[in-house]
């Protein structure tokens, strides 16, 4: 089961990061030849009619779904061009640069719409948290600068927060740095100045204070504006990870790829269906915001062979005034494609060595 709710998490989150892609692409007169979900041999395929006037210029979209249930692909006329191919005046190399970089964005703010529209389940369904404090460990950083339970955490340094889970975010990469506390008692706001002490016992740096309070005035408007703080909290969360990475905070061994996913995802099922399936589907539903907040974030990155990479390219273009030469896109994107693959291999190798010692 839980192999199976690993691939259909995959499977979902690609396949909505693809379909942002054919949406804006066919909303900008580009021409989407295929659209897969899955990889492989095809079992089955359609062809629909067109049906609106704006698209009757358009080739029709073949949508074919694929034998192995990993991802999906938008595929564009060029993508099986030949030596002797000629762009068409709707391919997405002739697009205007404005819904060129509309069309790569899509893919990522798909992730981020796929993202809240799960949070606003997870949350509607176990509720959220605030950042009020339920206690204030004795002798702690936190007792020493005057904080109380029951006091209301509103900023921590310049961020804003506004779920307990930021407020354990910020104190994880915290390095043991002075961080300037703004909090509420009573309504009234107060500032305070704390520097962390190290726990041997935690392996990292506390503040010496617990929360974790659940919202008991809990609405639907509610829940929609801290589904959007929810989904903050997870990019947050992969931007912090990626920054620990580059200045060695975080080595490659604590990434995770597929495999480590798919093990997560079974630790995760097997604690969880001890309590029902509700709780088993609950989980998995927030793994899934995880990831496709991950893979929102990750493909913005200003890498080649990602969308990010191409998206620096067309800002480049627009300064420019002039295309990027095609044969270089190309070169680019197939080294950063290259790249990938490496560092895949490389995270999967670990995954899979970890699962055995």
């Amino acid at each position: 089961m839980s192999i199976i709710f690993a691939i259909l998490i995959f499977c979902v989150i690609v396949v909505a990061h693809e379909f942002g892609h054919l949406l804006v692409a066919k909303a900008n007169g580009i021409n989407v030849k295929e659209f897969w979900v899955g990889f492989g041999p095809t079992l089955f395929s359609f062809t629909p009619k067109q049906r609106s006037k704006k698209n009757s210029e358009l080739s029709p979209t073949k949508y074919c779904v694929k034998l192995i249930p990993l991802g999906g692909a938008c595929v564009f006329e060029e993508d099986y061009a030949d030596e002797d191919y000629v762009p068409s005046e709707h391919s997405f190399v002739q697009a205007s640069v404005k819904s060129r970089i509309l069309t790569v964005l899509a893919g990522p703010c798909f992730n981020f719409i796929l993202a809240f529209l799960l949070s606003i389940i997870v949350l509607g369904l176990s509720g959220y948290t605030t950042t009020e404090l339920v206690s204030v460990n004795e002798g702690s950083p936190a007792e020493a600068a005057g904080l109380e339970a029951g006091d209301v955490i509103v900023k921590m340094d310049r961020e804003r927060v506004h779920l307990y889970e930021e407020i354990i975010l910020n104190t994880q990469f915290n390095n043991g740095t002075e961080v300037k506390i703004t909090y509420e008692r009573d309504g009234v706001p107060h500032e305070v100045y704390i520097t962390p002490e190290y726990s041997e016992e935690a392996g990292r740096y506390l503040f010496g204070i617990v929360g974790g309070l659940q919202d008991e005035k809990q609405t639907f408007f509610s829940t929609l504006r801290y589904s959007v703080y929810y989904v903050n909290f997870w990019i947050k969360n992969v931007y912090k990870s990626l920054a620990a990475m580059v200045t060695g905070r975080v080595s490659l061994n604590d990434m995770s790829g597929i495999v480590g996913v798919t093990a997560a995802v079974d630790n995760v099922y097997n604690e969880a269906k001890s309590y029902g399936a509700l709780i088993v589907l609950l989980n998995m539903l927030n793994i899934a915001v995880l990831l496709s907040a991950n893979l929102g974030v990750v493909n913005l990155l200003p890498i080649p062979g990602l969308d990010g990479g191409k998206l620096l390219l067309y800002i480049v273009e627009v300064f420019r005034r002039k295309p990027i030469d095609q044969q270089l896109e190309g070169k680019l994107s197939l080294v950063g494609f290259a790249l990938i693959m490496v560092l895949t291999v490389v995270i999967m190798y670990n995954d899979i060595w970890k699962l055995f010692h």
